[in-house]
């Protein structure tokens, strides 16, 4: 009879949980070797931000009391990853963790959340390049990364992945494929034809990504250009404004995986975006100004030149779920102390 291991997770065989330290060790290997390859340096960033770290979504923000200043714990290290590329013109990456008060339970996306992750997040500097020859590079960063982790999964760890549930034939079969490629409007037209009425704006969900991925059978699929009001203020914007320089990945099952974009470069619009932003809307909701605790960052453009810079964020846990064919984020991790009351 298989032991058995029991965590804040829940109880499991121990040989899979074995199987799952394996899977995870050999995929965060495969992802700094291939980061270092591409010549980006790791660097260690904060985990206590101002709000300025919450990059994603403020009203999801841990808060927390530093020697009796308003905190936050960092959902995102992209604003100081791109301080350092502007400042040093290299390519840096961090695997930090990211904090989101987002319950395992969502309704809206059961099994797919996690207050606390392992996010992986790569930005270097774009030398005369327009932006979309930025994204393109993007893109294809985004694909060598994840074909190199299967790579490295397949020949260090297929044992261990069969066991958990992944699919190996088809992770084989991914190798010797292009991932897909569609822009924000082409998939509004795919979900038209097959779920319904869908508009310019709205946001696509577990529910889209996955009629998405079965268009394209189960292929990773990258979708481009999302609306400007859905992204974050400090993207690149198309010349009509309506839409970003950006791209997220979708993987089965558990749907987003990556997210990345190309930033922009002027200050001045920069400024002009960010006091339009959701942030700063939350910002002052507690009656601050929201310039505050952004003056570091906005600063930035003012000392140094303009520094044309990308990049993303791989979800490291989702990437897990993908190779193991996972719908359950909770499949994916190697251990919690706590869970969500």
């Amino acid at each position: 009879m298989s032991q058995k291991i029991t965590t804040g997770l829940g109880t499991f065989s121990k040989e899979k949980f074995d199987a799952l330290i394996t899977v995870r060790s050999e995929a965060l290997r495969a992802v700094r070797k291939a980061l270092i390859d591409e010549n980006y340096t790791e660097v260690s960033t904060s985990s206590l931000v101002n709000i300025a770290g919450s990059c994603e979504n403020p009203y999801a923000s841990f808060k927390l009391n530093y020697y009796g200043r308003d905190a936050h714990l960092s959902q995102s290290a992209q604003l100081q990853l791109e301080a350092l590329v502007i400042r040093l013109k290299r390519a840096v990456f961090t695997v930090n963790n990211s904090f989101r008060e987002e319950h395992y339970d969502d309704p809206e996306s059961a099994g797919r959340r996690l207050s606390e992750f392992t996010l992986i997040e790569p930005e270097c500097p774009f030398v005369r390049m327009a932006p979309d020859a930025c994204l393109d590079q993007i893109i294809a960063t985004e694909e060598r990364l994840i074909k190199a982790v299967i790579r490295s999964i397949l020949s260090g760890a297929e044992r261990e992945c069969a066991l958990l549930g992944g699919r190996i034939h088809y992770l084989t079969s991914l190798l010797e494929k292009p991932f897909i490629r569609i822009s924000y409007d082409e998939a509004l037209k795919i979900l038209n034809r097959t779920e319904g009425s869908y508009h310019f704006g709205d946001d696509l969900g577990i529910k889209e990504e996955r009629v998405l991925l079965k268009h394209v059978a189960d292929i990773p699929l990258f979708v481009t250009h999302y609306p400007t009001a859905i992204k974050f203020f400090n993207m690149k914007r198309t010349p009509d404004e309506r839409r970003v320089y950006s791209v997220d990945l979708l993987t089965p099952r558990l749907g987003e995986t990556a997210g990345g974009a190309v930033r922009e470069e002027d200050g001045e619009k920069i400024t002009r975006y960010f006091l339009e932003s959701r942030i700063a809307t939350y910002v002052r909701e507690y009656g601050d100004d929201p310039l505050v605790p952004f003056a570091e960052y906005l600063r930035l453009f003012k000392d140094e030149k303009p520094v044309v810079r990308g990049g993303f964020g791989i979800g490291f846990e989702r990437m897990i779920g993908f190779l193991t064919n996972s719908n359950d984020i909770l499949e994916t991790v190697a251990y919690r102390a706590m869970q969500p009351s």
